[in-house]
């Protein structure tokens, strides 16, 4: 058991995410991330106030996505930072549109948006919004797509822990013939 020790918080950072399916058929992807002090900061490049529980970085990223993941469009907005040139970053993360968020599209973000052209909060975000996107859509693409559902089952296999190829969820699923793990190649 911890011992209880007296803390006193200094920082609360807030990060939510929500997936929208829109009325024309695609979908909007929304993750927004406030830094908060408990108690006032002075900014250090005008010394202006940031009073309590304000603000101190208030971003957020929207992402428009059709049926196959593909960013239609792309909307980054920092309300709130601690330097007067972060804002700048914002219209950069258009390169965003037409990218489809998939394998290796987190590596290809850190590689496009690293040093001064990106925001490190918001490719924080970006990751967020990503599995925001696969949580939303999932469900209401299998049912629309039913064919797809193998497929996209089995790019799921040994991607984690929970989805290991001898684990309960998918030895299910193969037995359930929803489902064909590749034949084992024998030991020599």
């Amino acid at each position: 058991m911890m011992t209880q020790v007296k803390r006193k918080l200094m920082h609360k950072r807030v990060i939510e995410s929500h997936g929208f399916l829109r009325e024309d058929g695609l979908w909007d992807i929304q993750a927004t991330m406030q830094d908060l002090k408990a108690y006032d900061v002075r900014r250090e490049f005008d010394d202006s106030l940031v009073p309590t529980n304000s603000p101190f970085h208030d971003i957020s990223v929207t992402l428009t996505l059709d049926d196959t993941f593909l960013i239609k469009e792309v909307n980054v907005s920092m309300d709130s930072f601690p330097f007067p040139n972060c804002g700048a970053a914002a219209p950069n993360f258009a390169l965003l549109k037409n990218t489809r968020i998939g394998p290796g599209w987190n590596r290809w973000l850190k590689k496009t948006f690293s040093g001064k052209v990106g925001c490190t909060h918001v490719l924080e975000l970006l990751p967020v919004a990503a599995t925001t996107a696969f949580q939303t859509m999932w469900q209401p693409l299998g049912e629309k797509y039913p064919k797809q559902v193998p497929i996209a089952l089995g790019k799921l296999v040994n991607s984690c822990q929970g989805w290991s190829d001898n684990g309960p969820m998918v030895s299910r699923l193969v037995e359930e013939h929803v489902l064909k793990l590749p034949a084992e190649e024998p030991q020599s």
